[in-house]
């Protein structure tokens, strides 16, 4: 027959195994949930990136308007200046 101390062993054991089961199983979601965050965060970084290029194509773009129509004021300033004389 089994005592009682044997019958708690054994109750032990098995909530020993589902313990160890359930935090498999924990660690198994927890590094799921970290791997997708990390993909997430390295999708962010590479559209950060892109806007980045975005952005500084448009201020490359513009800032050569601004210098084309810095020295074409020059130019109608002059041809101004050389009417005033006339």
């Amino acid at each position: 027959m089994l005592s009682t101390q044997d019958i708690l062993f054994i109750v032990l054991a098995f909530c020993a195994v589902w313990f160890t089961a359930f935090l498999c199983w924990f660690l198994y979601q927890l590094s799921q949930v970290l791997r997708r965050a990390h993909v997430l965060i390295d999708e962010v970084r590479v559209k950060v990136h892109e806007v980045e290029g975005a952005v500084s194509g448009l201020r490359r773009k513009f800032d050569s308007h601004v210098e084309l129509l810095g020295t074409l004021a020059v130019g109608v300033r002059k041809i101004i200046e050389t009417l005033k004389i006339r």
